[in-house]
């Protein structure tokens, strides 16, 4: 081999060795990007604000399509107005108590004149403040007393007398402490003020009842399978009605379990729905099997996130959560995040979305609907295109977010074909929220029957909530009349119990504070 020839082997071993130099050093480079986007991540998510808010310097402006109209139409005046306090605000919550009077006097020694010594005569007296006092919480000894009454006219034609007794109505568990209004508000502390029962046992202790925690729930899981359990099927059968749902999911703790986390569930009504209805059912799965036994054969549009199991639903449209796309694109900013860096300019452009639905919120439905054909419609068909033209990192949370979108990209514009849709799913995840504060306080449940009752009675609580029911009312209310039902069976005695019926509201309805009155 001559030494040309050497030389040329040396030298296209070496070119080789730089290429594959050169590649790993690339290799490298991305990897230390991506564990430095990493690391920025998860110290934001830990140290960092979690408000996913924008600030507001260096907005940009995007899609001057000149077929898209501006948000606003018409003209609008600016005025400056000095704001005035609103006043009465306190003297119409005052007003709403009785009047407790409380003197104080000169008595003795103290209503003499200190310079002549002479007895004071009273001439009068005026308020001089108003305050409201907090009355610790009381307990009564109630005692029914049935009446018996007798026939004398029957008597003396029988051979026995005719005697005829007056009903009593019937206590949610027998021979127990735990009556109606006592099970209530050990369900309003538990499960609305999120008040463990070994807490509530030093409460009711307090006051004179020695009840412990085991009947504390012993008590939920007995009144919801005797009673709240036939109303929730109710519910749920109502629910299933509705042409529009919202879903999601959290994990919970359960010691019996076998797994390490079991889940809650909760589907409820469209925001527009004439009867909202919120529910939660608990199963150890999170797979899809549980949406479908849950749902049967619903057939409607379902807001939802993209977790497999609700892809499996057959005879359902899923609508897909634009906040869902936003918060991808967030976690996506690096820190001190420049006006230009995509996934700024991806959330801004979610953003602005946003801004048109709350601009569109007062519109009727045909109106919104019109507005979203002839606006939302091409920015979001504007938005996809200008993702399908970026080139992220594979791997990167930039990359993750385009891929997201772009995969559900049909289920993000389901949103355009009914005016009802909500463009995210955040009231499945505000109403979620209660068990994820919940398990943050009694942590777990010993047993599948304990975390079964907490989904129902949960469900009563928050159906009630957003009937403008008072829940420690309407629980009350239905402790006392659904034991008294002539049969359990019967759906339609149930029906006269719903929520949005009259006679429910004029009972268990939100106590509204008079407005205040301002003085010209």
């Amino acid at each position: 081999m001559s030494p040309e020839e050497t030389l040329l082997k040396i030298n296209e071993a070496q070119v080789k060795q730089i290429e594959q130099l050169t590649a790993q050093l690339a290799q490298q480079a991305n990897e230390l990007t991506l564990l430095r986007e990493q690391v920025a991540y998860l110290t934001q998510k830990i140290f960092g604000k979690s408000k996913e808010t924008l600030p507001p310097d260096h907005q940009l402006t995007f899609f001057d399509a000149p077929e898209a109209p501006p948000i606003v139409e018409e003209d609008i005046e600016e005025v400056t107005a000095k704001r005035k306090k609103t006043k009465g605000r306190k003297k119409a919550i005052l007003d709403q108590f009785p009047e407790q009077p409380v003197h104080h006097r000169l008595e003795g020694e103290a209503c003499t004149c200190p310079t002549c010594e002479a007895t004071l005569d009273a001439i009068g007296s005026y308020a001089v403040r108003e305050e409201v006092i907090y009355l610790p919480a009381k307990l009564q000894r109630q005692v029914h007393y049935q009446h018996a009454y007798k026939c004398a006219a029957c008597s003396k034609q029988g051979p026995e007398d005719k005697i005829i007794k007056a009903p009593v109505p019937k206590a949610p568990i027998d021979n127990s402490l735990g009556s109606a209004s006592i099970i209530a508000q050990s369900m309003h502390q538990k499960f609305e003020l999120k008040v463990p029962a070994y807490r509530q046992e030093k409460g009711w202790h307090r006051i004179g009842l020695p009840i412990t925690r085991q009947q504390i729930a012993n008590w939920h899981i007995r009144v919801s399978e005797y009673y709240l359990a036939p109303f929730y099927q109710l519910l749920k059968d109502t629910l299933l009605q509705q042409p529009m749902l919202h879903a999601d999911e959290t994990t919970y703790r359960v010691l019996e379990s076998d797994t390490v986390n079991t889940h809650f569930w909760t589907f409820l009504s469209a925001k527009h729905s004439e009867k909202p209805i919120t529910l939660y059912h608990h199963d150890p799965s999170r797979g899809a099997h549980v949406a479908q036994s849950f749902l049967g054969t619903y057939k409607g549009y379902i807001h939802c996130d993209m977790w497999k199991a609700y892809q499996a639903l057959s005879n359902v449209e899923l609508v897909g959560c634009w906040a869902h796309v936003r918060r991808k694109f967030i976690d996506a900013m690096p820190k001190d995040c420049p006006a230009d860096a995509l996934s700024r300019q991806a959330a801004e452009r979610c953003d602005q979305f946003f801004t048109y639905e709350r601009a569109w919120s007062e519109l009727s439905d045909e109106e919104r609907l019109g507005k979203r054909q002839t606006i939302l419609k091409p920015k979001m068909d504007a938005f996809f295109d200008w993702l399908r033209e970026q080139d992220p990192l594979s791997g990167s949370k930039l990359g993750e977010a385009i891929q997201y979108a772009l995969t559900y990209e049909s289920t993000f514009r389901t949103v355009l074909k009914d005016a009802k849709l909500a463009l995210d799913n955040n009231r499945a995840e505000r109403a979620i929220k209660p068990f994820v504060m919940g398990r943050k306080n009694w942590l777990f449940s010993a047993t599948y029957e304990g975390a079964t009752a907490a989904a129902i009675i949960m469900s009563i609580i928050e159906t009630a909530k957003q009937n403008n029911l008072v829940p420690e009312k309407y629980i009350t209310y239905l402790l006392e009349e659904l034991p008294n039902l002539p049969t359990l069976a019967n759906e339609e005695d149930w029906k006269a119990y719903l929520p949005w019926r009259s006679h429910v509201k004029e009972r268990c309805q939100e106590r509204t504070l008079p407005k205040p009155r301002n003085k010209k």
